[in-house]
């Protein structure tokens, strides 16, 4: 699973971003947006200017598609959780190199790895954490079904209050 993930990353975000980069070069000549876009959009700063609450927000994603994960309820809001903490970063980047605006462009590749590496570590953790409780659980579960110790022959019985 973990294979099929890292290869599903590795192909499928570049392969995305450039069909995003030739989407954007295309509309540049076509007048569908100026080349000036990107200096224009105070609403979309959080893309290229990395702060806390990217990681907080990444963070929320992996725990959250973990735990689906692991009592098999995944849903396809979980997919969007994930999404909307990686692909606006990722279409900026490619966006801002067509542009030419490479400090923006690579503001929105830190932001992706910060939310791509909140993402993974929550994940890790929480299903660490899912481990270890099962194995206390487990431990405790047959602990509690072992039979009573027996005592040797001649020893005295326990004092019952």
């Amino acid at each position: 699973m973990v294979r099929a993930a890292a290869l599903a990353l590795a192909v499928g975000f570049p392969a995305a971003m450039l069909v995003t980069a030739a989407a954007a070069w295309i509309s540049i000549p076509i007048g569908l947006f100026p080349r000036d876009v990107l200096d224009h959009g105070q609403a979309v700063e959080f893309i290229y200017h990395p702060g806390p609450y990217s990681l907080i927000v990444a963070a929320l994603a992996g725990a959250v598609g973990m735990l689906s994960m692991i009592n098999r309820r995944s849903s396809a809001l979980i997919g969007v959780f994930i999404s909307v903490t990686t692909v606006p970063a990722a279409g900026y980047i490619a966006v801002a190199l067509v542009l030419g605006e490479g400090s923006k462009a690579a503001g929105s590749a830190v932001q992706l790895v910060l939310n791509l590496l909140g993402i993974v570590l929550a994940a890790a953790a929480v299903l660490l954490f899912f481990k270890v409780t099962q194995r206390r659980y487990e431990a405790k579960r047959l602990l509690s079904k072992a039979p009573a110790p027996r005592r040797k022959p001649g020893a005295p019985r326990p004092h019952r209050h």
